[in-house]
């Protein structure tokens, strides 16, 4: 699932890029890239980007599915806080069923976005891609709105909440001090400033000139 989310963001899918996502070391991860070529599942060659086979995309696919049906149930009918669904859902993603996803995924009414606002697979693989960018890139005087979060760093999210940046927030970038590695938005009737690493984990749909959604 870690190489589909590097795929999808545009990132090389190195063993190196793979052991940062997964806070593993690196030959643990190439022992792993071996096993799922083995599978069929990827294509590994030295010195090279890992690549999925259209099988393993396929399983990486409805992995991602369930993990963020999972992550939906736990934040919307348990009230996990949205920095703790990650890692239950990791735990629960390999016990569960496809019978019991897909049950799940009626009782929740087909949600489009888990609780960190990133898109949802269909039941028959389809993923809706979002015309964002971050929000660190979005010059003084841009709007936008919020359409989904890192959920890579804790305690990011945690702050994130506290100052109520959440997905479907409009935000409006006030100033920017590169310098000093700030930036203020503002949101929901306050001025918040907000760390350009933390600002780098939000993804925001801005307008074109034409009102259409651009991406990075």
């Amino acid at each position: 699932m870690a190489a589909h989310h590097l795929g999808a963001g545009g990132e090389p899918v190195t063993p190196g890029a793979l052991a940062d996502r997964l806070g593993a070391s690196p030959s643990s991860v190439t022992e792993g890239v071996r096993k799922l070529a083995a599978m069929g599942l990827a294509q590994h060659r030295p010195y090279a980007p890992v690549e999925l086979t259209e099988t393993g995309q396929s399983f990486a696919v409805a992995m991602v599915r369930r993990h963020r049906i999972l992550e939906t149930f736990l934040a919307r009918c348990l009230e996990y806080p949205w920095d703790e669904v990650h890692a239950e859902a990791d735990a629960l993603e390999h016990v569960v069923s496809d019978r019991f996803v897909d049950a799940l995924d009626g009782f929740l009414d087909h949600p489009r976005r888990d609780p960190h606002g990133d898109p949802i697979p269909t039941r028959d693989g389809r993923l809706d891609q979002l015309a964002d960018v971050p929000l660190d890139r979005v010059p003084e005087g841009g709007t936008g709105v919020v359409t989904r979060v890192s959920d890579r760093d804790n305690s990011v999210l945690r702050h994130l909440a506290e100052i109520g940046l959440r997905p479907d927030s409009p935000v409006e970038v006030v100033s920017r001090q590169v310098e000093l590695g700030i930036i203020t938005v503002a949101l929901d009737g306050r001025v918040v400033p907000v760390g350009t690493p933390v600002a780098a984990a939000v993804r925001v749909r801005v307008p074109t000139n034409d009102d259409d959604e651009v991406t990075h």
